[in-house]
């Protein structure tokens, strides 16, 4: 999914960022770029990517680069014994 123009604005009045710098020190935004997420999910690229594409991950398609919004949470929870499963009904953000 791609943004559009439209999404971006929306994207910047709903996070009050009018009057705020587009690029920042950690990128577009400050959203995550897909391999920060998956650092910060510890799962691979492709998984966020793979998450994102289907929608149960929330971000945004800058030209060929997909970003994470930076309130995203995990789509998985550990269980005991550390086993990861997709949350499936639970809110995602």
């Amino acid at each position: 999914m791609a943004m559009t123009g439209r999404d971006l604005i929306i994207y910047i009045l709903k996070n009050n960022l009018e009057d705020k710098p587009v690029f920042l020190d950690k990128g577009f935004l400050n959203l995550m770029t897909i391999r920060d997420a998956a650092v910060k999910f510890e799962v691979g690229i492709a998984t966020v990517r793979t998450w994102f594409e289907l929608g149960v991950i929330d971000g945004v398609m800058v030209g060929e680069d997909i970003y994470i919004l930076p309130t995203a949470k995990c789509p998985v929870k550990v269980v005991n014994g550390g086993e990861r499963w997709i949350r499936m009904g639970d809110p995602l953000v």
